[in-house]
């Protein structure tokens, strides 16, 4: 089965506008950088995506770049990166965190606004690695959730673990619910708490190593706000062009296949998924009695 197709949109993207930004399209910056093309994911296999952890990534071309953004959203500096991504017409990925979503929930709105895709990067931002099955299903089921009830639109079936701490088990677990996992190709190093001008110049000289590929951010940092429109502007010079991911199914699609799953299976997934009263039961286990 395909797991990456190019193509426009098709219905089931009614989420968000995907069709190529190109620098005719800004009004306000006809140089701009814009969407060279779009690239939609097929996710039900599962699949996984970045060579810093796995065999394979996106089918891209020599010299088509993926930014992604991770941890969000903060309510100024994302912001900011929204702001410079605008300006030149370029929509990234962002896995925002679930509960940094429930403190910023228009914040994350003015994300699915601008037409970016919207993944998830779990409920509380753990080692997910290092959790066991039922800890690590509520962190991803729980993040998934609550960010696609935030925004008005679907989000993606798109996950990317925290710290990149993944594991064997939910990696399989992912594949099985029909969720793409996302590692990168390019680090920023935004994470280490370096500069704007060092994290443009890491980039920059990462990116030029691999030619192509994922790269990550950190949309809460201040320096990756302060950096992100000169590193648009070194992705313009360089010759670089933006692919913009989306799903070819919605994460409604992908949920509604809960119904495919056996009772006992829908039973721990609501149950790990419902929010805790004080006593320590859940909504899902109170019903039962």
């Amino acid at each position: 089965m395909r797991n990456l197709v190019a193509s426009l949109p098709v219905c089931a993207l009614a989420l968000m506008s995907i069709s190529p930004a190109s620098a005719s399209d800004c009004l306000n910056n006809p140089d701009a950088l814009g969407v060279s093309r779009v690239l939609e994911i097929n996710t039900s296999d599962g699949p996984r995506f970045g060579t810093l952890q796995y065999k394979k990534t996106l089918d891209l071309g020599p010299k088509e770049v993926v930014l992604t953004f991770d941890d969000g959203p903060h309510p100024k500096n994302t912001q900011r990166v929204l702001a410079a991504l605008k300006k030149e017409c370029v929509k990234a990925t962002f896995f925002p965190v679930g509960t940094m979503v429930q403190n910023y929930p228009d914040t994350l709105q003015a994300i699915s606004n601008d037409g970016h895709t919207i993944g998830t990067h779990s409920w509380s931002h753990p080692n997910i690695g290092r959790m066991s099955m039922a800890r690590a299903t509520n962190q991803i089921e729980r993040g998934f959730r609550t960010i696609n009830a935030v925004v008005d639109q679907q989000i993606a079936p798109f996950f990317r673990f925290p710290g990149l701490n993944d594991s064997k088990i939910m990696k399989a677990y992912a594949a099985k619910r029909g969720y793409a996992i996302f590692s990168t190709d390019v680090s920023s190093d935004d994470w280490r708490g370096i500069g704007a001008n060092t994290i443009i110049r890491r980039t920059m000289s990462r990116l030029h190593q691999k030619q192509s590929g994922i790269i990550l951010f950190h949309d809460t940092k201040y320096a990756t706000a302060a950096a992100i429109p000169a590193l648009l502007q070194a992705l313009k010079k360089g010759g670089y062009k933006i692919v913009h991911i989306v799903p070819e199914h919605t994460y409604g699609a992908v949920k509604s296949a809960d119904a495919g799953a056996d009772a006992a299976e829908q039973a721990t997934v609501a149950e790990l998924t419902t929010p805790r009263k004080s006593d320590g039961t859940s909504a899902v286990s109170m019903a039962k009695h």
